[in-house]
């Protein structure tokens, strides 16, 4: 029997991501009733921010007709559920009502104040039982943009839509929490406004004499398979080498593959000229060092990167990101290593990144950071089981299998350490590529994954970096890379 799910919406401030919830849950077999409710007051200075940014970055508004269309359309009833939210933004809601907490703070005052503090707000679903909360779903989101609260504000907000989602597509029922917590009291929302707009000041500035998210590619040799990052869990006290690079481009996300007794590196290119990366590769001498500069061996109409490489079936595959064109492709080297056929699509209309395939138990599985209801890719995890790395695919469960911009993303290949399985991701929690996690895989099968964070690494003190995203093993070689400022060359 379809759940009937209650909403109860602010009159006068419905958002687009309300009719979005509303159309996603009706798709998915729900019954979906609306009462309407009076809309807390919106801080002036929170109102000034967002027109401001809106102006600034371009961003389109959302049209006053268009929602009152919507809000017309949604049908007002009083009848019972099997699911009721309070999605007011109140920091009082309804009582017997589910509402979203942030930072273990009720209301939309609680969203906002974490925002302008840069902080991503751990994000619940709760309700007041026996004066305390009780906690249905949990989950961390990323803030794809730092320096944007409205882009910010809208992930946080997707991400409330996919948790409510998926506690429907359970059906969860309100006698089984994940857990209790004690109920918060709700801090003010602060007019950062000024400091705000300061910020942006200095940052635009900054970008017109250097290059602030310029990625590095680096590697070392390794001493013995001990010495690897991977079974250390520390950074080494070895020097990097680096690749070079002329400042009108950045390399990263380097993937090494042996072959014939020669390592070679694949990374994405990203030339600032066109704005649009492109896959490169360069083999390592005997003595570590590149062989030649960078050299172009697949470019599309649209981004790539993320060159994952493997062999299967006495023949060499390339599993690249491409979510610039809604698919994820597979390549197969004709001839190794210069040339790459576009030999079938893996999955298709579907935004993935860093889609990482391993073997583990005599099974294939393949996951990937994947980007929907207008929320980051930086937060979350799907999951998918195969019959070879050449598919098909078929998702393991609804939606995402983890939300946590702490340490969902993959950020390199999967590898064993003591007999168990274990995953490099990426920690967004400081900004994109900001460092990585490396997690001990507890569970994964086709209902569901687990994992536990056993060590979390910024950048090697040795690079000068402000982040780090991808680390891979092979050949008797460690690659990272490593962001930061760079300053641009004079023309």
């Amino acid at each position: 029997m379809a759940p009937t799910v209650r909403l109860l919406l602010p009159q006068g401030g419905l958002r687009r991501w309300h009719e979005n919830l509303c159309a996603a849950l009706a798709r998915n077999g729900a019954e979906v009733v609306v009462d309407w409710r009076a809309a807390p007051r919106r801080p002036a200075a929170i109102a000034l921010l967002d027109e401001l940014e809106r102006l600034l970055l371009a961003r389109r508004p959302e049209s006053a007709l268009d929602i009152s269309q919507a809000a017309d359309a949604l049908r007002s009833s009083g009848a019972a559920a099997d699911f009721t939210f309070d999605l007011t933004g109140r920091s009082a809601p309804e009582p017997d009502a589910i509402f979203p907490v942030y930072c273990d703070a009720i209301g939309e005052d609680a969203c906002d104040h974490a925002l302008l503090s840069g902080v991503a707000p751990l994000v619940s679903l709760a309700k007041k039982i026996d004066g305390k909360l009780s906690i249905f779903a949990q989950g961390l989101p990323a803030l794809p943009q730092p320096r944007s609260f409205r882009r910010n504000k809208e992930a946080i907000v997707a991400r409330v839509a996919t948790l409510i989602r998926g506690l429907v597509e359970r059906g969860c029922c309100v006698g089984t929490p994940l857990h209790a917590a004690p109920l918060p009291e709700n801090p003010s929302a602060q007019a950062f406004l000024a400091k705000s707009l300061a910020a942006k000041v200095a940052s635009r500035l900054s970008r017109l004499v250097a290059h602030e998210g310029h990625w590095r590619v680096a590697w070392r040799p390794l001493a013995s398979p001990e010495d690897a990052v991977a079974e250390r869990l520390v950074w080494p006290e070895a020097e990097w080498r680096e690749l070079e690079d002329d400042r009108r481009r950045y390399y990263a996300d380097p993937f090494l593959f042996e072959h014939d007794g020669v390592v070679h590196v694949f990374c994405e290119e990203y030339p600032y000229a066109t704005g649009k990366a492109i896959l490169s590769w360069f083999p390592l001498t005997t003595e570590g060092e590149p062989a030649h500069a960078p050299r172009p061996i697949l470019e599309r109409p649209y981004h790539l990167s993320y060159p994952l490489v493997f062999r299967h079936a006495d023949r060499i595959w390339m599993m690249p990101e491409t979510c610039g064109g809604r698919t994820l492709e597979l390549y197969r080297a004709d001839p190794f290593p210069t040339r790459w056929v576009l030999d079938r699509v893996l999955l298709q209309d579907v935004e993935v990144s860093d889609a990482t395939f391993f073997e583990h138990d005599g099974r294939h599985w393949l996951t990937v950071s994947e980007r929907d209801d207008g929320a980051s890719d930086w937060d979350c995890l799907s999951l998918f089981v195969g019959a070879s790395p050449l598919g098909p695919w078929s998702r393991c469960g609804a939606g995402p299998v983890l939300v946590d911009a702490a340490a969902a993303r993959p950020a390199g290949r999967a590898f064993l350490r003591g007999g168990d399985l274990w995953r490099p991701a990426q920690d967004c929690t400081g900004g994109y590529g900001s460092g990585l996690a490396l997690c001990r895989v507890e569970r994964i099968d086709e209902g569901g994954f687990a994992q536990s964070i056993e060590s979390r690494l910024g950048p090697p003190p040795k690079l000068f970096g402000d982040g780090v995203h991808t680390l891979n093993v092979g050949g008797g070689f460690e690659t990272i890379d490593v962001v930061g400022l760079r300053r641009k060359p004079m023309a």
